[in-house]
């Protein structure tokens, strides 16, 4: 679950799935001249959106942050909790759509683990449940190139590919520009990606990675009224199931 900031007084929760669907809308939308392109398109784009494929079951009875009086934020979590469910979510991914997703949606789980956490400042609970997912992940991943016939720079692409659209996912959902990433060029390199804010939901884009002149991008979030919190999480599961929904839209435009 991804806890936006209140702005007007209004709490959004954006559940991981949703802000993975904002991540494939822009894998479909992707390749200007000059960066990486996915191939193959449909799989790498399908990865994209499902990439939080891990997070379905969590969000259907999400778990109460006695701190905040809200879902915990998925950052809130650790590594002792999703780790087991990184590795469901592959093996969804495999049985309901084949090597290439779950292969994409695997490294995206282990960059994760790799490059956004230092799994020896972890406790140790969490160490041991990184490195149980890392040894099986791995393992998988090394079949499934193989059995793909796929280059290991054609897969490097990809999973770059699904790391950008994430993190600019991310960075329009926390309504953070910090967050945006890089994007990975036709050469191999990467390019940072600059998000401005030009108002409510409108950014500009810089360089511009998209092949048409402007991108809108749809999901669905929960609206809670100002000030809502909880002490009982079975009341807060049943309130989220009668919550409000709302359209996040936020547009892109080139700088």
């Amino acid at each position: 679950m991804i806890l936006r900031p209140p702005e007007d007084g209004t709490r959004l929760l954006i559940p991981q799935p949703s802000h993975a669907l904002l991540s494939g809308q822009m894998m479909a939308a992707w390749g200007a001249p000059g960066f990486a392109r996915p191939d193959p398109a449909p799989e790498v784009i399908l990865a994209a959106g499902q990439h939080d494929i891990a997070w379905l079951s969590w969000e259907t009875a999400p778990t109460l942050d006695p701190e905040t009086g809200l879902p915990h934020a998925f950052t809130s979590l650790g590594a002792a909790v999703h780790a087991p469910m990184w590795a469901r979510g592959v093996e969804t991914a495999r049985a309901a759509w084949g090597l290439w997703p779950a292969l994409l949606i695997s490294l995206h789980g282990s960059r994760i683990y790799t490059q956004y956490m230092d799994p020896e400042r972890l406790p140790h609970e969490d160490q041991a449940a990184i490195h149980r997912n890392a040894a099986k992940e791995e393992a998988l991943q090394a079949d499934w190139t193989a059995r793909l016939g796929a280059a290991p720079d054609q897969v490097a692409r990809n999973s770059a590919l699904i790391a950008a659209t994430d993190a600019l996912s991310l960075a329009l959902c926390f309504a953070d520009p910090s967050k945006a990433g890089e994007a990975p060029m036709e050469d191999g390199s990467t390019c940072r990606m600059n998000l401005v804010r030009q108002d409510t939901c409108r950014w500009s884009l810089d360089p511009w990675p998209f092949r048409e002149g402007m991108l809108t991008l749809r999901c669905e979030a929960i609206r809670l009224p100002p000030g809502t919190r909880w002490t009982d999480q079975e009341a807060m599961r049943r309130d989220l199931r009668e919550a409000q929904w709302g359209t996040l839209t936020e547009t892109l435009v080139p700088p």
